[in-house]
């Protein structure tokens, strides 16, 4: 077979493989915390500019202030050429930002008539992490509620993430894990806002990605890998007794922390309850489970995979 129908029918082939291969259609990524973030301006009618800018300020402001998060200034994105508003942004376009500002993560915010949308983009794999919209009260001007409703939407996604602190490495003691006496302990950063108490419970995870659904919203499974209490806390820096793992080697620099306790309460008291919740539930590694780093990662995203695929059988067709 030879010509045109030959190449036909590989570029069948090769899309007809993508999709009947196990795991093609669905990439699995393990999610990397969320520390450095960077807040494009909001996407506004020019009548309403000038509380766009102020709605920027005030949602930078907003994220800045639990120092959980480290916000890239609007000198830093003006110096990038990167202070612009911005719509929906596709996976490709989130990933050159994201190198571009090195920023673990992109917030957009648009309004849509008189509906606030926020949405969250992983800054190395493109990924949707968490949107909403949010509707504006109709007998108040939009200028008059968008910069407060902009710390309503962030103060919800902050409080929505899975997690609510990191292994931190002090430069004394060189390790994440290290002991007294027969005890097991680690440092855990919480932010200076946490609400975290001594006895807590404290669980390191793992998330990974289960589907298309925004990562934070449904679309990932919550693994514990580690558990421990809360012994001592001073300026949101957390002791934290380690009572059981899967392997302490597990717990790394920056792993992802969850203390259930302080999740329940920043639901409660920040979710705007413009639309349904959805609540990951921890899914807890049996002590003989693999190790995390022997686990294999693929980093990614669908999207990736298809425009390759895409390119090929452009490429063939075109040949001929």
């Amino acid at each position: 077979m030879t010509g045109r129908p030959f190449f036909l029918m590989l570029a069948l082939l090769i899309l007809g493989s993508s999709f009947l291969a196990p795991g093609a259609a669905q990439a699995q990524i393990d999610h990397q915390l969320v520390r450095r973030l960077a807040v494009f301006p909001l996407k506004v009618p020019k009548d309403v500019q000038a509380a766009g800018e102020e709605s920027w300020w005030q949602a930078r402001d907003e994220l800045s202030r639990s120092r959980r998060f480290l916000v890239a200034s609007q000198q830093f994105l003006v110096k990038s050429d990167a202070f612009q508003p911005r719509g929906d942004l596709e996976a490709a376009d989130a990933v050159i930002l994201g190198k571009l500002l090195d920023a673990h993560a992109l917030i957009t915010l648009q309004l849509e008539e008189r509906r606030l949308v926020m949405t969250v983009y992983d800054g190395a794999v493109g990924m949707v992490l968490w949107k909403k919209g949010v509707s504006l009260h109709p007998s108040l001007t939009v200028r008059d509620q968008l910069p407060q409703m902009s710390r309503r939407i962030i103060d919800d996604f902050a409080a929505n993430i899975p997690y609510q602190g990191f292994t931190a490495v002090d430069s004394l003691i060189g390790q994440p894990v290290y002991e007294e006496g027969d005890v097991k302990l680690a440092q855990v950063d919480l932010g200076i806002q946490t609400g975290a108490q001594i006895g807590d419970l404290v669980q390191w995870v793992r998330l990974t990605s289960t589907n298309a659904a925004p990562m934070f919203q449904g679309g990932s499974k919550l693994t514990v890998f580690a558990e421990g209490k809360i012994v001592k806390i001073e300026q949101g820096l957390a002791t934290v007794e380690i009572l059981r793992a899967t392997g302490t080697k597990d717990i790394k620099a920056y792993s992802l922390v969850r203390v259930p306790r302080e999740a329940e309460r920043l639901a409660k008291e920040y979710t705007i309850s413009d639309m349904p919740r959805t609540t990951l539930t921890a899914e807890l590694v049996a002590p003989e489970a693999s190790p995390m780093e022997e686990l294999a990662r693929e980093r990614k995203p669908l999207v990736t995979t298809m425009s390759f695929i895409a390119s090929v059988v452009g490429y063939l067709l075109l040949a001929f």
